[in-house]
């Protein structure tokens, strides 16, 4: 198996279409979707393919899409998702970042809720923000947890990440407007 990167017993590899099954699993698991996507917003197969493998290309800062939805293991044994973005040009006139900068965004989750509670989020958002920054040249790295996902934002802010912003009524999560926090790495 091709790793992007590992550490211990810790590892992200680019996801597959085999990989659907398991992430759609993940993604319609009412324990996991209460904090990432919401639980009125499930994914079977075919959402999945749709949402993370076949989206479209969008203008990016740099004008080609870098899109990658990944794997994170332990042990060999798929846990989460991790996926990460050159931030497109809406993302950065949005949030004043200069169009010549190397800007990425991330996402993730732990879709095993056996493993939360580890430390295994900020875990792998380290070891994906140093990929980003040795393989992808990346400056900055951002996110835009929800502020009431307390779990997620520690996770964050162990990985170096920092608030900077705080965005009203950001992103709607199960019906409702909610408050997101532009964070940033480093």
């Amino acid at each position: 198996m091709a790793y992007l990167c590992a550490e211990g017993r810790l590892s992200l590899r680019r996801a597959k279409e085999s990989d659907i099954q398991i992430i759609a699993r993940w993604r319609s698991d009412p324990a996991v979707i209460e904090y990432y996507s919401g639980r009125d917003r499930p994914l079977d197969e075919e959402g999945v393919k749709s949402h993370y493998f076949l989206r479209s290309a969008e203008p990016t800062a740099g004008g080609v899409e870098e899109y990658e939805p990944c794997i994170l293991e332990v042990d060999g044994r798929a846990i989460g998702f991790v996926q990460f973005y050159r931030i497109r040009k809406a993302d950065s006139e949005q949030f004043r970042y200069s169009l010549s900068e190397r800007t990425f965004g991330i996402d993730l989750f732990i879709g095993d809720p056996v493993q939360w509670g580890r430390g295994l989020g900020t875990r792998a958002l380290s070891l994906t923000t140093g990929y980003l920054q040795r393989e992808k040249g990346a400056r900055r790295v951002v996110a835009d947890p929800r502020a009431d996902n307390e779990r997620s934002i520690r996770a964050f802010e162990k990985a170096g990440f920092r608030k900077v912003k705080k965005l009203p009524k950001h992103e709607v999560f199960e019906g409702t407007p909610r408050d997101c926090w532009l964070m940033e790495w480093p």
